[in-house]
């Protein structure tokens, strides 16, 4: 086992652990906003990826490392947008939210209409995609892979799970903000 591959298991753990204590609170789902991480964790993993390679051309190891990494980061990411639970934040009725004076993010946030968390199930999710990602490491290694196990690539694998996460997320707010405004609708014709 080399120094590369320890690094990587902690950076996983890292990031995952901080990760799974923000998913596992309320959060505003801020729309645009919520890209900002996967954004940069996609540019500083390709970043890094391109580093790792270091002269050393991509083998059919790497491509296989690269896809399947990808495809269990989404479908977990997929999975984890399913589960979360999602809940309107209470207003008082006819209270719009302040935001003057506010930063950027702190206007998203005051201007949120539902908030979001992780269930119990999102963090098995997680448990699962490290044991799954760290098992990866160590088989790409005995491979030869540099690819599979670059920390660029643990970066790639980060950013597609939350991508795919807040796909499914916004997708789902989308359809309770649609069945919302029928419901209201429906309400006005009825009185």
């Amino acid at each position: 086992m080399n120094l590369s591959i320890v690094s990587n298991v902690l950076l996983i753990l890292v990031a995952v652990g901080v990760i799974a204590v923000r998913q596992m609170t309320w959060r505003p789902v801020l729309g645009a906003r919520d890209w900002s991480f996967p954004a940069v964790a996609a540019i500083l993993g390709v970043a890094l990826l391109l580093q790792s390679l270091n002269g050393h051309g991509l083998g059919v190891i790497d491509v296989v490392a690269f896809v399947v990494e990808m495809v269990i980061a989404l479908v977990v990411g997929a999975a984890m947008g399913a589960i979360a639970h999602i809940r309107r934040i209470a207003r008082p009725a006819g209270a719009a939210p302040v935001t003057a004076g506010l930063s950027a993010k702190s206007a998203a946030v005051a201007a949120a209409e539902f908030e979001t968390r992780t269930s119990p199930w999102g963090l098995a999710l997680w448990v699962v995609l490290i044991g799954v990602r760290v098992g990866l490491t160590f088989a790409f290694e005995s491979f030869g892979s540099h690819l599979g196990i670059s920390g660029g690539l643990i970066l790639l694998v980060l950013a597609a799970n939350r991508a795919a996460r807040i796909l499914v997320l916004h997708h789902r707010v989308e359809g309770l903000r649609r069945s919302t405004a029928q419901d209201a609708s429906a309400r006005i014709m009825v009185s």
